[in-house]
């Protein structure tokens, strides 16, 4: 493995874009994080007392609902970006009915996005013990796995949901994810390949179907995928910021500088170019423009200036090794 290779693996494992702090680097969809589980229990706590004491909407007058219009009501203020109400109305449904699964599922998938692990593992088993076809279920006990770090038990509920279900898009996405933490990217792009077949216009699958690429150096399949990318949602800056750093490597400088201006500010945009030219060991035109970044935000920019350091300091050694 040459050296800058080494250096770029080592870089991405953390999977997010620095900014204006640090070298960007690729970033992807990289699955489901966990929060602070006690904090969001109070929140939905607090959104149950509401409904108890005050009048929603007019549908939430209908005398006795039953757990298809309770769950219609949560599916409602889902589309209203109101998870707490949308929670309460799914909770309401499956205690009215237990073997109501979708909406048991919907409460989950509520629960694993405030961390709430345990509690959203348990609803996935009550599923199971309801309908031991219900794929879904199943991709969800991978997304908890996912979170807790343990990739064999998610690799294996993702493939057992996809067994049930095929097109089950994000689950082949997750699949993909997990061959990429193991640097497995041949394997990995199969799995993102599978979802976009499923799913064409998600720009995030395509940004990391480029993202496997580019990690196994197929980087001329990379940029083509993040063209689609940005083809299908122009505002999607990671997209941007894995471009910029695919052109770097296909030694097209300009273009790299353009992508990273639309990842972000025009100050990091050069901190990023800085940082492809440093990969590259163009030690010259690294302290350019890491120079230009602090000329643009001089106050701001100190981990500019420490990368031109870092640059100056190697462009010295190698002018004394010359």
């Amino acid at each position: 493995m040459s050296h800058w290779r080494t250096w770029i693996i080592l870089i991405i494992t953390a999977f997010t874009l620095i900014g204006l702090s640090a070298c960007s680097w690729w970033n992807k969809d990289d699955g489901p994080m966990q929060s602070d589980g006690y904090r969001k229990m109070l929140e939905l706590q607090k959104a149950k007392d509401a409904v108890m004491n005050a009048e929603i909407d007019v549908a939430d007058k209908i005398a006795e609902p039953d757990a298809a219009e309770l769950e219609r009501l949560g599916d409602q203020y889902v589309r209203r970006s109101n998870p707490n109400m949308a929670f309460v109305y799914y909770d309401k449904s499956v205690r009215m009915d237990p073997k109501r699964n979708d909406a048991r599922y919907k409460k989950a998938m509520l629960l694993i996005s405030r961390g709430m692990i345990p509690e959203a593992t348990a609803e996935f088993e009550e599923i199971i013990k309801n309908d031991r076809t219900y794929a879904l279920a199943y991709e969800g006990r991978g997304r908890v796995a996912l979170i807790k770090g343990d990739l064999d038990e998610a690799q294996n509920q993702f493939n057992q949901a996809v067994r049930i279900n095929e097109d089950l898009w994000q689950a082949h996405s997750f699949l993909g994810i997990i061959a990429d933490r193991r640097q497995q990217y041949k394997e990995a792009v199969g799995y993102y390949q599978k979802a976009i077949r499923i799913n064409p216009k998600s720009s995030d699958l395509f940004n990391n179907l480029g993202f496997s690429y580019a990690l196994d150096g197929e980087y001329e399949k990379a940029l083509q995928a993040y063209i689609v990318a940005v083809g299908l949602n122009q505002n999607n800056q990671k997209v941007y910021g894995n471009m910029g750093i695919v052109l770097g490597k296909l030694h097209r400088y300009d273009e790299a500088l353009a992508a990273f201006k639309k990842a972000s500010d025009e100050a990091s945009a050069y901190n990023n170019l800085g940082c492809v030219y440093l990969a590259e060991e163009k030690y010259a035109e690294a302290v350019a423009a890491f120079q230009k970044a602090i000329e643009i935000n001089p106050k701001y920019y100190v981990k500019a200036k420490e990368n031109m350091l870092k640059a100056e300091a190697l462009r010295n050694a190698e002018t004394r090794n010359n």
